[in-house]
């Protein structure tokens, strides 16, 4: 079965009339301050970091879609006449230039790969979810992806579970990712966004759980649906 031609993808193979500006001249032309002085800037600065990102984002997209297609779950086909599939791709290509983090790009990934299959989710979803993952941070996600069932992600994760009868969600946090626990401000705004969102249960962090309940599933079944998604 015919799979993905990753060797086009790549610049040092791509024809140089296809290659230059693709990206960049797009991105300027949403400035509101046009020249040739941001030209020349954009240039010698940008271009080639951008095309850097761009590259490595498609490889990686098209190494997970050939993986699907060797499995015969997809077809190179099937996905040209997928139109959430495409859309997707569109969308991450242009999220995927705004963020430089391992975690948010491997969730941009996942999500091109999951549009591909038949659970998609419908449109509505998939572009609040893609939404998502480009205005949140790092911490978002690794708090939902904790939060989706902690006790499996403790487990998983090889670290070792708060002990008390009862315990708050807070230190749940701080038994699992103690980087976070440190700056308030940042884990109680993340968090209040998580709520604000509809993502997960609880809404304050210091609610004290027993032990079972606070080591139980905390996303609702739109965060479920996010995780999933991104995973």
């Amino acid at each position: 079965m015919e799979k993905v031609n990753l060797e086009t993808i790549d610049p040092k193979i791509e024809p140089i009339e296809e290659k230059l500006h693709r990206i960049g001249r797009a991105a300027i032309g949403a400035i509101p301050v046009v020249g040739s002085p941001l030209l020349e800037i954009f240039n010698s600065v940008l271009e080639a970091p951008l095309n850097k990102r761009r590259t490595e984002t498609m490889l990686a997209i098209g190494a997970a879609l050939n993986d699907l297609i060797e499995q015969g779950v997809v077809t190179e086909a099937g996905l040209q006449e997928n139109e959430a599939f495409v859309s997707t791709v569109a969308e991450v290509c242009n999220i995927s230039l705004r963020n430089h983090q391992a975690e948010k790009l491997e969730a941009l990934r996942n999500a091109v790969v999951n549009s591909a299959l038949p659970t998609c989710p419908s449109d509505d979803y998939r572009q609040i979810f893609l939404n998502f993952v480009d205005v949140c941070t790092v911490s978002h996600i690794r708090l939902l992806k904790l939060f989706e069932d902690p006790d499996h992600w403790f487990t998983k994760n090889k670290r070792s579970k708060p002990y008390q009868t009862t315990v708050s969600l807070s230190q749940i946090i701080a038994s699992a990712m103690p980087e976070l626990i440190e700056n308030h401000e940042i884990l109680d705004s993340i968090w209040s966004d998580l709520y604000q969102k509809g993502l997960v249960e609880v809404k304050q962090l210091e609610m004290i759980l027993s032990a079972e309940s606070c080591l139980s599933k905390q996303t609702t079944h739109f965060g479920s649906k996010l995780v999933a998604f991104l995973s």
